[in-house]
């Protein structure tokens, strides 16, 4: 029930559109009986009387008709799309609770097809379920009493058309239904080549792989386009079949009628035309009633794909009720202690392993290491978008699990290495960190980030459209825009995760004098240069997923051969 769990709000509405569906039934029903008494009673006797009256009735029955059917329309199509806006809703917000890594498991691709796609199967279906689920089948109940009401031997031709086309249906939604399932998983499988196309356009280009790629997509396509014609197919059958055994039941309903208006049958010319209009609204309702099966077996796909998502339980709880009104006293502001985590499954390498330091409130702490030596995972664990598959963490000297993690979030401010730019406006991105930041506030954050060189040539300044991703802003703009927002966040942390590297040295170097001015912060810098932590106090050495040294530069410069190499490599930097 986790897909239909939003419907039940509108319980009334959903009851309510069938139920009007079933007036809407009743007055179908109701105009061909009328019919056969005008043509019988009226017509065929020259009572033009009793023709005008009953004439007059179908035509408000047919306008009481048009009402239910108008009002049951609005209600079905209202509540669908109210259901598929809170089914949205409520996917994104499970997909903001979920950690790094489920995310990373789960599939990101997959996700959006779920967000875009399989909220609309599921709003379609719902669409389709409240209109037709009470109509066909009441429909041909009704039909098929009234033609036994009329002539038995009509009733039971009715009775075999309809268990015929009833086998059809479902013989073609139990063949279906899986079929369904692979198309989504092939539509995930070109979402997902299509992305890295997009966001590896330039290495595609750079290494001349445009052919292989568009070699990828196209067995993809052709996958996805086999899966589908498989389906249509096996769909194909549906309406011809179904078609047969109601024009075939037309056939022998004329038949037993009589092709001269019945008179050798005893069927009258009222009877054969009731009876004929009855399995045309059946045909009709048949059609109807497909659409809905097709429907239904794409939104039970995308359900099992939706349901396997809001199953999922954050690894990240906030069960934390500690905040920094009830810190414990001292000094010491973050503490790893034997921390370590694992992307995989278990038995896999660890990404980082035995990470034990400490951090002190005030301290400049510099973190540097080769790619992927666990810098950004330790950053992570920090922040926790991961949680360690062992040891402990701990934040103002309490384990970092039982401090809140909103007020956790709210002290600590954070450049990321890959640059996370929304579509929107200078000022919009700046406003992420602090809603309520005055211009003035902003302005400062611009001028300490080496951000409002670039920014001030706008005309429109702050108000500055900014592309998706930042399109139109260069690698060492973006990341001053990044550090700008971490800074007008404040806090009492600023991480800056590596994020001054599309700075050239002397940029960098002003950014961090501006930063060491901001007095009692605690900072955090991540980077590959050595000459951006020559004066921290504290320096960590990553290698393979572990500290394998810690000190001063100068220290570090003497014990440890792999810093003295990176400083070394890079002619010592630049202070």
């Amino acid at each position: 029930m986790k897909a239909l769990t939003p419907l039940k709000k509108y319980g009334f509405k959903v009851f309510l559109a069938p139920t009007l569906k079933l007036f809407e039934v009743a007055t179908e029903l109701f105009s061909p009986f009328l019919v056969r008494y005008i043509i019988d009673e009226g017509i065929a006797k020259n009572d033009w009387n009793f023709t005008w009256k009953a004439s007059l009735i179908l035509f408000g029955v047919a306008l009481l008709g048009f009402l239910f059917t108008m009002l049951a329309q609005y209600l079905c199509s209202r509540v669908a799309c109210d259901y598929a806006h809170d089914l949205r809703k409520e996917v994104f917000h499970k997909v903001i609770s979920l950690s790094d890594k489920q995310l990373d498991t789960f599939g990101k691709e997959k996700i959006l097809t779920i967000v875009n796609n399989d909220t609309f199967a599921m709003q379609s279906g719902v669409n389709m379920f409240m209109r037709l689920i009470f109509r066909p089948p009441f429909l041909f109940i009704g039909a098929t009493i009234l033609s036994f009401i009329i002539d038995i031997r009509a009733g039971f031709i009715y009775v075999g058309a309809l268990i015929a086309c009833a086998i059809v249906i479902g013989v073609v939604m139990v063949a279906s239904n899986e079929k369904y399932t692979a198309i989504q998983a092939s539509l995930d499988e070109m979402t997902l080549i299509s992305g890295d196309a997009l966001s590896g356009a330039k290495p595609v280009r750079a290494f001349n792989k445009e052919e292989h790629e568009e070699t990828r997509f196209n067995v993809s396509v052709a996958n996805y386009k086999h899966r589908n014609l498989d389906l249509a197919s096996t769909n194909a059958w549906l309406n011809p079949l179904t078609f047969f055994f109601v024009n075939a039941a037309l056939i022998l309903v004329v038949y037993v009628g009589g092709f001269s208006g019945g008179e050798n049958s005893g069927l009258t010319t009222g009877q054969i035309v009731s009876l004929i209009s009855y399995l045309v609204s059946c045909l009709a309702a048949m059609i109807m009633f497909s659409r809905m099966i097709f429907a239904l077996n794409k939104a039970s796909a995308s359900k099992k794909r939706i349901d396997s998502l809001l199953a999922l339980e954050g690894d990240i709880k906030n069960t934390g009720i500690i905040t920094k009104d009830e810190e414990a006293s001292g000094s010491k502001l973050i503490e790893f202690k034997d921390v370590s985590l694992t992307y995989g499954k278990e038995g896999d390498k660890p990404a980082v392993s035995n990470l034990t330091f400490r951090i002190d409130q005030g301290e400049t702490v510099g973190i540097i290491g080769g790619t992927g030596s666990g810098k950004s995972t330790a950053i992570s664990l920090l922040l926790r978008l991961y949680e360690p598959t062992s040891g402990q963490i701990f934040y103002r000297g309490i384990p970092l699990y039982e401090y809140d993690l909103n007020a956790l979030r709210k002290e600590i401010s954070v450049a990321l290495q890959k640059p996370s730019i929304f579509k929107g406006t200078i000022r919009s991105n700046l406003l992420l960190s602090k809603k309520d930041a005055t211009e003035e506030e902003m302005v400062k954050a611009l001028k300490d980030a080496l951000a409002y060189d670039y920014v001030s040539k706008y005309d429109d300044f702050l108000d500055h459209e900014v592309e998706e991703g930042g399109a139109n802003l260069s690698g060492g703009q973006k990341q001053r825009l990044l550090i700008a927002r971490a800074l007008l966040k404040g806090g009492d942390l600023l991480i800056l995760d590596d994020c001054m590297s599309a700075l050239d040295y002397l940029s960098d170097q002003k950014v961090r004098s501006n930063i060491s001015k901001i007095k009692g912060l605690t900072k955090i810098i991540v980077s590959q240069r050595a000459s951006s932590l020559i004066d921290c106090d504290k320096i960590l050495v990553f290698d393979n997923g572990q500290i394998i040294a810690s000190g001063k530069h100068e220290e570090l410069l003497k014990s440890c051969d792999i810093y003295r190499e990176i400083f070394e490599i890079q002619k010592g930097g630049v202070r």
